[in-house]
């Protein structure tokens, strides 16, 4: 916690994360006859005074270190089942730290810090929507987010969904452990041929598995899939989404 918030208040414009983030809404929200993508911000604008009083629940997705774009095929498929969407936007906070890989690993963790505080700020921010069902909200990450979807130690989220990364200590960090409580719902979507994470990639040399399955040993309601002939981009392959939105449906309360 301590580390979180001296990660925040290492930048100025923290807030941006989250005012420029953005919120996907269901057809039906507040009247609306179609899905709605926009930013933070401008939602404040168009919806000054929100008079429903349903709650929704919530798909909270970390995007990866190439930004939102695989993201909006997630987007799409969630709003269909009556779930808000919001994701972070991590590209608007300045000077923020990246890398190319391969790179030393103090610089990946840099950047695993910034990713981790965002989701700490974020949902904070959030929760304050009387909207939110926060009895339904669910962590996603995917490749650099998924990291931090499956590293964040918080209680406010009903689930995880860690894509692309495979949770286990190599190139990327040093000392990896999922934050999710033991109970809790936790899914991991990877493919066997995953450049970065898979069992066989050319950055691993510690003889990694490839997915998260070891780490996941005691968790009693969590799911591995694990896709044959994929690559890195995990929604390439025509399972992920429906994998997607099915653990959503099975684990949240009416």
């Amino acid at each position: 916690m301590v580390e979180i918030k001296k990660t925040i208040k290492k930048y100025d414009n923290f807030e941006d994360t989250y005012k420029q983030g953005y919120i996907g809404l269901p057809k039906g929200f507040e009247g609306i006859k179609e899905p709605m993508f926009l930013s933070i911000k401008k939602f404040k604008k168009k919806f000054k005074n929100l008079k429903s009083k349903k709650t929704y629940p919530v798909l909270f997705y970390m995007h990866g270190s190439i930004g939102l774009a695989y993201g909006k095929k997630y987007k799409d498929a969630v709003l269909k089942e009556g779930f808000i969407f919001f994701a972070p936007n991590s590209y608007k906070l300045k000077n923020r730290p990246t890398y190319k890989t391969p790179t030393k690993t103090q610089n990946y963790e840099q950047v695993h810090k910034v990713r981790v505080a965002e989701i700490f700020y974020n949902i904070k921010k959030l929760q304050e929507f009387e909207f939110i069902d926060l009895k339904n909200i669910f962590l996603m990450g995917s490749s650099e987010g998924a990291l931090a979807a499956a590293q964040y130690k918080g209680k406010e989220f009903k689930g995880r969904i860690v894509a692309a990364y495979a949770c286990e200590n190599g190139y990327y960090s040093r000392d990896f452990k999922i934050g999710a409580r033991k109970k809790d719902p936790f899914l991991n979507i990877i493919g066997t041929h995953d450049q970065y994470f898979g069992k066989y990639s050319v950055y691993e040399q510690n003889n990694n598995n490839g997915h998260c399955a070891m780490a996941l040993l005691e968790f009693k309601n969590a799911k591995v899939v694990l896709l044959p002939k994929t690559k890195h981009n995990v929604i390439e392959n025509r399972y992920t989404i429906p994998e997607v939105v099915n653990f959503l449906k099975l684990h949240s309360s009416k």
